[in-house]
């Protein structure tokens, strides 16, 4: 009677297990079956995925010239994912418009550190005016004249506050803070200020050749009043050179707001294309995502993040396209990065 006992519930426990094996098969089944998509699935999603794409792409303007903002390149890339939903990039002209603001801050920069090097440091590894005027007549007159050319050190100051000029009127015109007749007009007076320089550094070697000449005696009247002749135009220079860097950082600010501005603007675009274009989206469920990156629109900061990503549920999508929200109500997460 023992033994009858023991075998039935030997029995009962293989059968116990034999079930839990056999519903665990089964569910690892249905599983796959239910993860892999059949082809046809897959290539329907994309191809909805494809004219969703295309539609975004003409209602922001990216698919023929002159559409919104000016742009006239642009591209929309695409990937479905299953069951989660679809990766879109966007590339617009607002991110070569981005690109004009930092090329022009990196120029500032740069020309900040050049005013700041010593501009006098070249004479550093120069031989002394003694010895450059060693076994001359009148050694003390030339080397009267040198310090004072020295001093001075005409060429470098001028020419550097040219080249800052110069370098801030591009950057203006870039960021369409002077238009071009302006632009011209300004290096017009640039050019006229080189060829005065020109002429005064053939004056100040002229004058270095006279008082070699001279055996003794006072310096030449033209020699002596030179440094005060020069400085007017070295004054001219550096104060071109500060008032066009003074109008470059009030157009970069501006052209900041205008750019954010225009993004704000591209961003409702989007969110009003991508609800009238989710009604392509027939095989997508609810629970999924579109994951839409604006390439080169993130908030450049410290950190540097130069893309834009928005995350939109195909819920929020089909609220609005049946008119229970509106585009700027739709639910999405955005962050830089």
């Amino acid at each position: 009677m023992a033994w009858i006992n023991t075998t039935c519930k030997k029995l009962a426990r293989l059968c116990c297990k034999s079930s839990a094996v056999t519903s665990l098969a089964l569910s690892m089944v249905v599983s796959l079956a239910i993860a892999q998509p059949s082809a046809d699935a897959l290539e329907r999603s994309r191809q909805e995925l494809g004219v969703f794409s295309d539609l975004l792409s003409v209602g922001l303007g990216l698919a023929e010239p002159g559409g919104l903002f000016g742009m006239n390149i642009g591209s929309i890339q695409s990937r479905y994912l299953f069951g989660q939903g679809a990766y879109l990039e966007i590339r617009s002209p607002l991110a070569n418009r981005r690109q004009r603001l930092s090329l022009a801050a990196l120029s500032s920069t740069m020309r900040d550190l050049q005013s700041s090097q010593n501009p006098f440091s070249r004479f550093s590894a120069a031989p002394s005016s003694q010895a450059l005027v060693a076994g001359t007549t009148d050694s003390a007159l030339v080397a009267s004249l040198a310090s004072r050319i020295q001093d001075v050190d005409y060429e470098l100051i001028v020419s550097s506050a040219l080249r800052q000029a110069a370098e801030a009127a591009e950057a203006l015109r870039s960021l369409e803070g002077i238009d071009d007749a302006t632009y011209t007009d300004i290096r017009e007076e640039l050019a006229e200020l080189r060829r005065d320089l020109q002429a005064n550094l053939s004056e100040m070697s002229e004058a270095v050749a006279r008082a070699n000449s001279v055996p003794t005696g006072a310096p030449d009247a033209a020699a002596v009043s030179l440094s005060e002749r020069i400085a007017p135009l070295r004054q001219l220079a550096q104060q071109k050179a500060e008032e066009l860097g003074e109008q470059l950082e009030q157009a970069q600010s501006d052209y900041e707001q205008r750019w954010f501005a225009e993004r704000e603007a591209f961003e409702r675009t989007l969110y009003a294309s991508a609800c009238t274009a989710s009604e392509q989206l027939v095989s997508f469920a609810d629970s999924e995502t579109l994951a839409i990156v604006l390439a080169g629109l993130g908030d450049e900061g410290a950190r540097m993040r130069p893309d834009r990503m928005h995350m939109l549920s195909i819920a929020e999508l089909r609220r609005c396209a049946s008119g229970a929200i509106a585009p700027s109500d739709i639910g999405a997460v955005v962050y830089s990065y």
